[in-house]
């Protein structure tokens, strides 16, 4: 695998860093790659890979560096992913609503795999930023290929066997999957863009796509039935959480689960 260094990017943490890597969150973003390393830079903002279309990497931060990707964000009980995160920045010029050229896909697999085998990362914790960020952040979009990706150990992606035994309502199961549902129409959006894509309408202007976030997440509906069993596929396929699938089998007390109330 070859991985071009950026030496001068000086937009990151350097502090050295004996933190351990919990969570691997892939980005995206639409500018071509000189620019936005411009605008990175006003911003002081820090992925520490970023891969073009044709699959190059650029290394732009070390891995014992933290990076400044995340933000503000929160996945499974644990805030401020940066410090415990390594991120992946894919481009795209379409903001992820148009499919991931494949030796970008390639690069990406390559370079992911061996950041999980070497900091043993599960694959619960690997995120979009839009998972993690869920009321502010689409990307890496509807097009990444989540379904994919999981066969590599690239995420969960729930399979055709998967039993549904989880129980609850839809702000349970979404915090049991590690999801903050502070905002739960946020939340429920961006597990809707993470494993139900064929739900989320696509934009052709990428420079609304954020801007009309809020907006979707106002006009989001309570789920129907196709949800549910979908969330109750995903929460069952995360290992982790088996122990407690059983919890709120046989009552349901939370409200955000009337059928009659919207989220």
């Amino acid at each position: 695998m070859e991985i071009q260094q950026l030496t001068n990017w000086t937009h990151f943490d350097k502090q050295n860093s004996e933190r351990p890597i919990k969570f691997l969150v892939i980005h995206n973003f639409a500018y071509p790659v000189k620019k936005v390393l411009e605008i990175w830079a006003e911003m002081d903002i820090s992925p520490h890979y970023l891969i073009d279309t044709k699959g190059k990497i650029l290394q732009l931060v070390p891995e014992d560096k933290i990076a400044w990707h995340a933000g503000k964000s929160f996945w499974r009980g644990k805030n401020s992913l940066n410090a415990s995160s390594i991120g992946i920045e894919l481009h795209s010029p379409s903001f992820g609503q148009s499919p991931y050229p494949k030796p970008q896909i390639r690069s990406f697999i390559e370079l992911a795999t061996d950041i999980i085998k070497r900091y043993h990362i599960k694959p619960e914790n690997i995120l979009g930023h839009s998972d993690c960020s869920c009321d502010r952040k689409i990307d890496p979009g509807i097009t990444f290929p989540w379904a994919e990706m999981a066969k590599y150990g690239i995420g969960i992606w729930p399979s055709a066997q998967t039993k549904a035994r989880a129980r609850g309502c839809v702000s349970s199961m979404l915090k049991r999957i590690g999801y903050d549902t502070t905002n739960e129409k946020a939340a429920l959006l961006a597990f809707m863009r993470h494993f139900m894509p064929d739900q989320i309408n696509k934009d052709d202007d990428i420079f609304k796509m954020e801007e009309l976030l809020t907006e979707h997440i106002k006009n989001l509906k309570t789920p129907d039935a196709a949800v549910i069993k979908r969330l109750r596929l995903v929460a069952s396929a995360y290992p982790s959480l088996r122990p407690l699938l059983a919890i709120g089998s046989t009552t349901n007390k939370c409200s955000v689960s009337n059928k009659k109330r919207k989220l």
